[in-house]
């Protein structure tokens, strides 16, 4: 198993002050090519795509892939899929490299260059496990034309700056020169492979998908570009463009069909965006000789969790085959993996077993304790009626559950009703009034102010209620308001409070004249209100735990349509990546006035750039201003893309227009300076990019910059 495969395998997911949320942020690193003859161009200006859920039963695999991709089964062994030769176990298939991978040691061997044949071959291996070089290679190798020994040491090392160095040096030598071009694909295609690479680890999604979107999966050799690919479209939400993929790569037959490994993998892959139900059936087009009553076990287990899942997601999901969850039990019991174990809880939750899944979850804490099992875990105790385990277990889990208050506040509520007939710990008040405060709660701060006024705290009742009746105005609230203030002994206080709300609630006040004093008991400490308390979703936010920040949000309801809030969440889409649903929670933040408005602005900014929208991007700003410090900012970064997107499609005044621009606004980096350089050579202005590329090798020494001027002065007959 080669080492990309592995990690293939591995995969499986404050308004005052604005954070520095860097450009880098919405694009991935740059890497400029010197010699456009030779370089891959290819455009990273993406199109906005518009992100489809999962459980959206749209663009699917095999909607018509089995019309389309008949799987011709008469040639078929029923234990071996066509153009696989069966392992011993232990044994590992000899991995099928791509030519960009054997370009070097073709060549050595044509050369006859037998030590560095070797040592290609060990680098191989050591890269692709199982590599053996094939039997005909010198016979294959004397078709390679000769004299390129310093550009396939080069290719070998991926420098790809000296390999242009070393093309220009001898085209300067020799201007019949030229490298063959198997040489020149080869390149074209490493290159590509590489920034392929650099935009996955980058996780420039929109990027990748622009680099990828050329690459044919039912004809592709190399697997690991197709699953770039993949989880590039996969993380654009494009879902149509998925499909397409999945159907080239995982319908080929006969000797263009993966090797299983590669099959599973890719299936797994699949499941993050499709339903369990379709992957099951592309699987038994795959191994059809089992019927579809076996798949690879991997599958299985995948399948099975994707199963659960959906079902735990949907409230109309057909119920998880009897067959799946065994399966996964098994796996759950075995390993202890902590999503499986809670995958079971909320499944048996779900079909009302709670038993059963207060049996999942306590496992689970034991191995992974955390939010969600911690949840599920009181849900199966309170549903079992162990009400009083149910509340000592949140007690003790106040941390884990303090990640959702709402769910929190629900949980401790009910002891705050009657006083002194259960115990209530100082912690369980503290976790109980700071959910309250984040959430601005009118309904929760009102059960703590009667739970401070009954047992006799009445200062604390009467910051309670006062804070519950400015969150949300009701009778009740200015009641105990009103009651506080009397037991207190705060007459003034009573009667301004009665003159003003006379008329607004004439009922109460008889009520109040009657009532009798609390008798109190023991209870525990209720402090008034704290003051700076941050709202959950701007503690994940500031935490940069933008999952979670926006689960908050979401709990909001209607609430998190506000603009302040809608900013929030547009810098946690930000940082997530999600440019398109940024841009629309930054739009929605625009409603909002002052520093609120400002910073939608900015963000929207940031959003559109992100998704190479660069000239919606440029008329926001136009339309909306900033301030100084942020246009500077968003403008350098529009001329930047304008720069980079001209460079690509070699309109090379326009480069220098657009870095012109940028650089009376920020200092240009080495990049951007070789950009420039190469743009006046290739526009006929040899002068100024000598200067430039003289004034690169002046702070570091740069071979293509010294290439690129001596063939400056051989065309300049200097």
């Amino acid at each position: 198993m080669n080492t990309s495969f592995k990690n293939h395998v591995s995969k499986t997911g404050h308004l005052a002050q604005v954070p520095a949320i860097p450009l880098s942020v919405c694009r991935g690193p740059r890497t400029l090519v010197p010699s456009l003859a030779l370089s891959l161009v290819l455009s990273l200006a993406a199109n906005s795509v518009t992100n489809v859920h999962a459980e959206d039963g749209t663009g699917l695999i095999i909607a018509d892939a089995l019309q389309l991709f008949p799987v011709d089964q008469s040639d078929r062994s029923p234990q071996t899929p066509v153009g696989h030769a069966t392992l011993r176990d232990g044994e590992e298939a000899a991995p099928n490299l791509d030519p960009v991978h054997t370009a070097a040691l073709y060549y050595y061997a044509k050369e006859r260059q037998i030590d560095r044949v070797e040592a290609e071959i060990a680098r191989l291996r050591s890269l692709h496990p199982g590599f053996n070089p094939p039997q005909d290679l010198y016979l294959a190798a004397d078709e390679i034309v000769p004299d390129e020994t310093t550009l396939w040491d080069l290719f070998a090392a991926d420098d790809f700056t000296s390999i242009d160095a070393e093309i220009i040096r001898r085209t300067a030598a020799d201007p019949g020169w030229m490298p063959t071009a198997d040489f020149q694909a080869k390149l074209a295609r490493k290159k590509q492979r590489v920034r392929m690479k650099e935009l996955a680890d980058a996780e420039d999604w929109l990027g990748l998908a622009d680099l990828s979107a050329s690459i044919d999966t039912a004809t592709e050799t190399d697997v690991d570009l197709i699953w770039m690919q993949i989880d590039a479209l996969s993380a654009t939400g494009n879902r149509d463009g998925l499909a397409k993929s999945l159907r080239g790569v995982l319908l080929r037959d006969g000797a263009n069909r993966l090797s299983d490994e590669h099959l599973v993998v890719t299936l797994q892959k699949a499941l993050r965006d499709f339903p369990a139900a379709e992957i099951g059936k592309l699987a038994s087009v795959l191994w059809p000789q089992q019927s579809g009553t076996y798949l690879p076990a991997a599958v299985a287990l995948d399948i099975a969790r994707k199963q659960v899942a959906e079902f735990n997601a949907n409230k109309e999901a057909a119920p998880v085959p009897s067959s799946a969850q065994q399966l996964l039990a098994l796996e759950a019991r075995k390993t202890r993996n902590p999503e499986d174990l809670s995958l079971l809880g909320w499944h048996d939750i779900k079909v009302e077993q709670p038993q059963s899944a207060s049996e999942w979850f306590a496992i689970a804490m034991e191995v992974a304790p955390g939010p969600q099992n911690a949840k599920g875990m009181y849900l199966s105790l309170e549903r079992q009626k162990l009400d009083r385990e149910a509340y000592e277990f949140a007690e003790t889990h106040l941390s884990d559950l303090s990640d959702d208050p709402v769910f929190l506040m629900n949980v401790l509520s009910s002891r705050f009703g009657n006083p002194g007939e259960d115990a209530i710990g100082e912690e369980a008040v503290l976790a109980y009034s700071t959910a309250i405060m984040e959430t601005s709660s009118p309904d929760h701060a009102e059960i703590l102010g009667w739970y401070a006024y009954n047992s006799r705290q009445f200062d604390a009742a009467e910051a309670w209620f006062r804070q519950s009746y400015s969150w949300e105005a009701s009778a009740d609230r200015l009641k105990g308001l009103a009651l506080a203030l009397l037991q207190s002994g705060d007459k003034r206080g009573f009667a301004a409070l009665k003159q003003d709300f006379t008329h607004v609630y004439p009922e109460i006040w008889s009520e109040i004249a009657v009532a009798s004093a609390p008798k109190g008991g023991d209870a525990a400490s209720v402090k008034t209100p704290a003051k700076n308390v941050r709202a959950s979703y701007v503690k994940h936010f500031e935490a940069k735990n933008y999952p979670a920040c926006l689960r908050e949000i979401d709990r909001l309801g209607s609430g998190g349509l506000k603009p302040s809030v809608a900013v929030i969440r547009g810098w946690c889409e930000i940082g997530l990546k999600r440019f398109s649903d940024a841009r629309i929670s930054f739009e929605r933040g625009m409603a909002g006035k002052g520093q609120v408005r400002a910073d939608a602005v900015y963000g929207a900014g940031l959003a559109l750039l992100g998704s190479r929208l660069t000239d919606e991007a440029d008329a926001l700003i136009s339309a909306y201003p900033v301030s100084a410090e942020r246009d500077r900012e968003l403008r350098a970064e529009i001329y930047y893309q304008r720069a980079r997107s001209a460079f690509d499609h070699q309109q090379f005044d326009r480069v220098l227009r657009a870095l012109d621009a940028r650089a009376e606004l920020v200092a240009e980096p080495r990049d951007l300076m070789q950009m420039r350089a190469w743009a006046y050579y290739h526009s006929g202005q040899s002068a100024r990019a000598t200067a430039v590329f003289k004034q690169l090798n002046m702070v570091i020494r740069d071979t293509s910059a010294l290439a690129a001027i001596g063939l400056i002065n051989n065309r300049e007959g200097r």
